[in-house]
C-alpha cells in the first residue's frame, strides 16, 4: 500500500470514526457516568470487536452467509443485547453520586464496548474497504499496516472523546451532582433503544 492510498483511508476512517455513532454515546456516556478509565475501557472493546471482524473480513471468512444464517454471528448479537438491556438497567437505576473520584476499572464497561460494536453494521469492512483496497490482494504485511492503523485511528479519535467528557464530567455534576439522574435515564433509554435496533437487525 502505497502512502497516498494509506493518507486517504486514514482521513476516511477518521472521519467515519468522529461521527457521532453509537461507539462515540457510549463512550461520552460511559465517561461522564463513571469516569475515564471506564470511558477507555469501552473505547478498547469497540476495537478489539472491530479487529475481530476486520481480521475474519482479511481471512475470507464469509460474513454475509454466517450473517443470514443460525449461527455464531446470531447468537453474539443476543449476547450483546442481554449486555445492552442489563447495562441500560443499571444506569437507570444507578444513584446520583455526590463524589466525583474516578471510578474503578470494571469487565463491564469492556463488554459494553464490544456490544455496541455489534450495534454497527457487522459487513462495515465488506462494503468500506474495497471502496480504497482490493482486499484479496493484500499481503501479509499489508494486512498487519492496515489493522495497526485501524485500531490506532480508532483508539485516538474515540479516546479523544473520553477526554473531553472527563474534562466535562467535573464542569457538569460538581455544582449540579442532580444532572447526574437526567444523565443516567438518558445513558439508559439509548442503551435500550440499542439493544432494540440490535434485535430487530439480528432478526431481519
Amino acid at each position: 500500500m502505497t502512502f497516498n492510498l494509506l493518507l486517504s483511508l486514514s482521513i476516511a476512517l477518521t472521519l467515519v470514526a468522529a461521527a457521532p455513532g453509537p461507539g462515540v454515546i457510549m463512550t461520552v456516556t460511559r465517561t461522564l457516568q463513571f469516569g475515564l478509565t471506564a470511558g477507555l475501557l469501552v473505547v478498547a472493546g469497540i476495537v478489539a470487536m472491530d479487529l475481530v471482524v476486520l481480521m475474519a473480513t482479511l481471512a475470507g471468512l464469509n460474513l454475509l452467509t454466517l450473517a443470514n444464517q443460525p449461527g455464531l454471528l446470531t447468537l453474539l448479537m443476543v449476547i450483546a443485547s442481554l449486555v445492552l438491556i442489563v447495562l441500560g438497567i443499571q444506569s437507570w437505576r444507578r444513584p446520583i453520586i455526590l463524589r466525583l473520584d474516578e471510578g474503578h476499572a470494571s469487565v463491564s464497561h469492556f463488554m459494553a464496548g464490544i456490544a455496541v460494536s455489534l450495534t454497527n453494521p457487522v459487513l462495515f469492512y465488506l462494503a468500506f474497504l474495497p471502496v480504497f483496497i482490493d482486499l484479496d490482494a493484500l499481503t501479509l504485511h499489508d494486512q498487519i499496516v492496515l489493522l495497526a492503523l485501524i485500531s490506532g485511528v480508532l483508539t485516538l479519535v474515540l479516546g479523544a472523546y473520553a477526554l473531553l467528557a472527563a474534562k466535562l464530567k467535573t464542569w457538569l455534576f460538581e455544582q449540579h451532582p442532580e444532572r447526574q439522574l437526567w444523565l443516567n435515564r438518558i445513558s439508559a433509554t439509548v442503551l435500550f433503544i440499542l439493544a432494540i435496533t440490535l434485535i430487530h437487525s439480528t432478526i431481519s
